[in-house]
């Protein structure tokens, strides 16, 4: 698996978006991130239509960050964690029949460094990728 982050492993659709935020959906808090996801039915199949196993999206409030520059900092740590650890989810995905859509939320009100990023990442991948191998029933996520 390479370590990009290709566009269509980002989320876009506003469908997906506000299904994810509605509320049902499973969350956690590895500090200074919250991590909210949902399964979501794969279409085909990865090799098929170049669909990934997960799409991610990443919010860092302007309530938290006033200035854009700490904003856009924050994201590019995030994205950069995520990037170089999804393999942990990814392995864990592989032969499921479903897909995980993930939203990760800062918050924290002070721009941490990239080790805390990282560390929070790793924690909550392994996290959720445990569920996903405990749940055979993806219902139950």
């Amino acid at each position: 698996m390479p370590y990009a982050l290709t566009k269509s492993e980002r989320l876009t659709s506003q469908l997906v978006i506000e299904k994810i935020f509605a509320g049902g959906n499973a969350s956690m808090a590895a500090f200074p991130l919250r991590i909210v996801y949902m399964q979501m039915e794969k279409q085909g199949g990865e090799d098929v239509t170049g669909e990934p196993l997960a799409s991610i999206l990443v919010s860092v409030p302007k309530k938290r960050f006033r200035h854009a520059v700490d904003r856009n900092r924050m994201k590019r740590l995030i994205r950069e964690a995520y990037r170089l650890n999804k393999h942990i989810l990814w392995d864990a995905l592989e032969g499921k029949d479903f897909r995980l859509a993930l939203a990760f939320v800062c918050i924290t009100d002070t721009l941490p460094t990239f080790y805390t990023v990282n560390k929070s990442m790793k924690k909550a991948l392994t996290r959720i990728a445990e569920r996903i191998c405990v749940n055979d029933n993806p219902d139950k996520l």
